[in-house]
């Protein structure tokens, strides 16, 4: 048990470092450093005294809690990811492109590009569907993320006039809010594009914003860094739940 703890605590540091390396704009990297902490220190205290009583409880109750809290992320990963293969229909009224990490430099991160990627092959593919692009200016972005985001698109082709823009908002929530100034909540067909592993949260929030025709479009992510983004998944439900959000 202490061996397994301490590969599994080498194995978390090592990954929130790679994830910390990427300059994604968070901080939630931070969570593996604490996973390994809670590995390592049990692990590495049961292997220098190992007839040590006081050694042994911690090891094994460091054991319980992370295998209780690996099976609860678990579960609610594989809620999350069901929500990733819905295909939206064609044609539709609206597009939400939901924001993400704008680099220094004023070009999309991966993520946010992944997005755009999907929002403009089904905008090639559906030319009287309406885009809106959705986020704010954070305190590290040197421009909106709508603003990044519309001048990505047009870049691309899309005419300026199949684009409007919400800038204000800084969460998901206030994404679907604020968008709803440009389209008909109750009656028009609205595809969400966003991450597949933020396809979930997303489609909860706009059911619990009165979105009533949505569909989700799922833009494709890097296996490398899903753990990651699904535990920050976790975090997100638990606090939009906790908030009324969805």
């Amino acid at each position: 048990m202490a061996a397994l703890l301490i590969v599994l605590g080498i194995a978390s540091a090592a990954y929130g470092a790679s994830i910390m390396l990427v300059n994604s704009g968070t901080s939630l990297f931070a969570i593996w450093y604490v996973i390994a902490a809670l590995c390592l220190f049990p692990g590495i205290a049961h292997t220098l005294l190992p007839t040590n009583a006081l050694a042994g409880g911690f090891c094994l109750a460091a054991f319980i809690l992370l295998a209780v809290v690996a099976l609860v992320f678990l579960c609610m990963s594989a809620r999350i990811m069901r929500a990733t293969s819905a295909t939206p229909p064609a044609g539709l009224d609206y597009l939400l492109v939901l924001g993400a990490q704008v680099r220094p430099d004023g070009n999309p991160s991966v993520v946010l590009r992944n997005r755009l990627e999907a929002a403009l092959a089904y905008l090639a593919e559906n030319p009287t569907t309406h885009t809106i692009v959705c986020g704010g200016k954070g305190s590290n972005e040197p421009i909106s993320e709508a603003a990044c985001m519309a001048h990505w698109l047009e870049e691309r082709g899309v005419a300026p006039s199949r684009i409007s823009r919400e800038d204000r908002s800084t969460t998901t929530a206030e994404n679907i809010r604020f968008a709803q100034r440009f389209f008909d909540a109750a009656h028009a067909r609205v595809g969400i594009v966003t991450n597949n592993f933020h396809v979930y949260r997303a489609m909860r929030i706009a059911a619990a914003a009165d979105v009533s025709h949505a569909w989700g479009v799922s833009a494709h992510s890097i296996a490398w860094y899903l753990p990651n983004n699904l535990l920050r998944e976790c975090f997100g439900i638990i606090k939009n739940t906790w908030r009324g959000t969805m």
